[in-house]
């Protein structure tokens, strides 16, 4: 877990240092390495993380299948020694938006993960549907104590800093402007980018280990398989497009309540010092009208 964090951490320069050098203007003189050179990084990074991810895939399948559920408690425990370490420690509101954008990215991860234990054990015993509903409820524990673990954990640190609830509206509407934010020419990110970023996520080493998986897991072969593949691929390509669709559209009802809200605020703040103002003139000629009569007298 250590080791993925700091692959992500890295791969992501990696991964925007090639991006960068691919979409730059081409009359500006270069400073760095080339396209060749960084794209190598690119490659050697990608593969390195995802045997790393290959690794955690490897060691939740043999906590999962094994008969001895020692493996498999002793990794559920390790979200309670989070806990612990996160508990007591000093956030501000800043520190508390990268917790709650890790433990997305987290559940996403041990998702992959799961699914990928799941094909390759419904693989070996030959696609039973006993074999699923065996391995079910120890998915679903893992999944549900990381949930629960991250809800107490971010209930005790809201409570002992004394952070409002409505922080994480907050936090939603960050990551729709992030969403919604349009393309640039010479972007230093791609848009679809900046949400990933965010979180600290990087699908490519997934995308890799998840494609090596389903290669070996199912055998496209005939013509009726390899039209079923490409079925399969223009329905996942449909999904995607949708989903960024919803995603951006609730993005930007976000963002539209939002200046709904703030047009609302400033036009309160703008009838109150108005009103201000014209009481302040009224005084102003009710304090001149007495000094002209105390003077007329």
């Amino acid at each position: 877990e250590v080791g993925d964090r700091l692959f992500s951490a890295f791969g992501q320069d990696i991964i925007d240092a090639l991006f960068w050098t691919a979409t730059e203007p081409r009359g500006k003189k270069r400073e760095h390495l080339g396209l060749i050179p960084h794209y190598l990084f690119a490659i050697v990074y990608v593969f390195l993380h995802a045997v790393l991810v290959l690794c955690q895939a490897t060691t939740l399948n043999v906590a999962i299948n094994s008969n001895n559920k020692a493996l498999l408690t002793i990794m559920m425990s390790n979200n309670f020694v989070e806990l612990k370490g996160s508990v007591f420690k000093k956030f501000d509101k800043n520190n508390l938006f990268q917790v709650a954008c890790s433990d997305v990215r987290e559940r996403f991860h041990l998702f992959v993960l799961l699914s990928i234990v799941v094909l390759q054990t419904m693989k070996e015993y030959a696609w039973k549907e006993e074999t699923l509903w065996v391995m079910v409820p120890d998915c679903l524990m893992v999944l549900i104590s990381e949930i629960i673990v991250d809800w107490i954990k971010h209930a005790f640190i809201t409570r002992f800093n004394e952070l409002p609830v409505e922080v994480y509206r907050d936090y939603r509407l960050s990551l729709a402007y992030d969403m919604a934010q349009t393309r640039q020419k010479n972007a230093f990110t791609d848009h679809s980018d900046l949400v990933a970023r965010r979180m600290g996520f990087i699908p490519l080493p997934l995308g890799v280990v998840m494609v090596r998986v389903l290669g070996n897991a199912v055998k496209i072969q005939g013509g009726t398989a390899i039209t079923l593949a490409a079925l399969g691929y223009c329905c996942l390509a449909s999904f995607k497009i949708l989903n960024n669709i919803l995603l951006l559209g609730k993005a930007c009802d976000l963002i539209y309540q939002h200046q709904q809200v703030n047009e609302k605020f400033n036009l309160k703040s703008i009838t109150v010092l108005s009103t201000l103002v014209i009481i302040i003139k009224s005084c102003y000629r009710e304090f001149h009208l007495c000094i002209l009569k105390v003077n007329n007298v």
